[in-house]
C-alpha cells in the first residue's frame, strides 16, 4: 500500500491468482476509522497499480473506476469494506454476485445467522450475506439477473428490473418485480414480497428444503436448495411440500429436476457500460 500525497489517493498493488494469499488486507486495517481511503482487490496476471478516484459503493462503480476484469474486489457497505466478486463480463459487466451454485462444494442448509453474515467461497459457491444484500440494494435503483444452466449445458436467464431486501428486522423481506427473460418466471410472481426464511426459522418450508428463501407456500423457483448431481433426483424429504433441489419451476417438466449451476447477480438500472458516470 502506497499513500499518494498529490492525489490524495490509496493506491494498491493487485496481484495475480498465486500471489492472492498476499494481496489481502487485513479486516482489523481496513476497519481502522482513521482511514478515509477506498482500496480495491482483484485478480490480474501481473503486479500492478490502480488508483481508485472515487470510493466504491458496488461493481459498478468499480467498473467506472476503469477496472474491466471480473474477480474479487472491495466495496464499501454501510460504512464498512466487504469483499465481493464482481462480473465484469455477463451483459457489459458491472454486476455484484450474491449468490452462485456450481458444484456442491458448499452446503446451503444454514442457520439464519450463517445467511444473515454470508458464507462459502467467492471464487465458487457462496451466498453473500443478507445483510450486504440489503445494504447494497438500499443504495438506490437495482436490478437482479439470474443466470442457469441445466445438466445438459442448456443456459437460461431471468431478469428483474427492481430488486431490493429490507433489513433484518423486516425479515429481509424480497421486492422485485419487472420480469423478463429467456425463461419463463419462477421467482418474481410468487416470491414478491416475501420475508426470508431459514430452516432453523421455524418455517417449514425451508426445514424440508433445506435451505435459506424468500418462500411463500412454498416455492416456485428455490435456488438454495440440496445440490443434486445429474439432474432428476428422489428428494431426501419426498413429502407433501415438493421437492428440495435447485429448481426453476417452470423451466422443467418435472419438479424433480435439479439445475447443475445457478448466479444471481446486481446492478445499477442506470447502469452503462463502457462509460464513466
Amino acid at each position: 500500500l502506497w499513500l499518494n500525497p498529490l492525489t490524495g489517493g490509496l493506491w494498491l498493488y493487485v496481484y495475480s491468482e498465486s500471489e492472492r494469499g498476499q494481496s489481502y488486507i487485513s479486516q482489523l486495517h481496513l476497519k481502522l476509522k482513521f482511514i478515509q481511503f477506498c482500496t480495491v482487490n482483484g485478480q490480474k496476471t501481473a503486479p500492478e497499480m490502480i488508483h481508485i478516484r472515487n470510493c466504491p459503493t458496488d461493481c459498478a462503480s468499480i467498473y467506472y473506476n476503469g477496472v474491466r476484469r471480473s474477480g474479487l474486489y472491495t466495496v464499501v457497505l454501510a460504512g464498512a469494506p466487504v469483499e465481493v466478486f464482481c462480473d465484469m463480463d455477463t451483459d457489459g459487466g458491472g454486476w455484484a454476485v450474491i449468490q452462485r451454485r456450481v458444484d456442491g462444494t458448499v452446503t446451503f442448509d444454514r442457520t439464519w445467522g450463517d445467511y444473515r453474515d454470508g458464507f462459502g467461497d467467492l471464487h465458487s459457491e457462496f451466498w453473500l450475506g443478507n445483510d450486504h444484500i440489503h445494504d447494497l440494494t438500499s443504495q438506490g435503483e437495482y436490478l437482479l439477473r439470474i443466470d442457469l444452466e441445466d445438466w445438459s449445458n442448456k443456459h437460461k436467464h431471468a431478469i428483474y428490473q427492481s430488486f431490493r431486501v429490507e433489513d433484518e428486522e423486516h425479515q429481509y423481506r424480497l421486492h422485485v418485480s419487472g420480469f423478463s427473460g429467456s425463461v419463463p418466471d419462477s421467482f418474481g410472481w410468487y416470491h414478491d414480497k416475501q420475508s426470508f426464511s431459514t430452516p432453523d426459522s421455524g418455517n417449514i418450508c425451508a426445514e424440508i428444503s433445506h435451505g435459506g428463501w424468500w418462500y411463500n407456500q412454498c416455492f416456485y423457483a428455490h435456488l438454495n436448495g440440496i445440490y443434486y448431481r445429474g439432474g432428476h433426483y428422489s428428494p431426501r424429504g419426498r413429502g407433501p411440500l415438493g421437492p428440495d433441489g435447485i429448481v426453476w419451476h417452470s423451466w422443467k417438466d418435472s419438479d424433480y429436476y435439479s439445475l447443475r449451476k445457478v448466479t444471481m447477480m446486481v446492478r445499477p438500472r442506470s447502469f452503462r457500460s463502457h462509460v464513466s458516470p
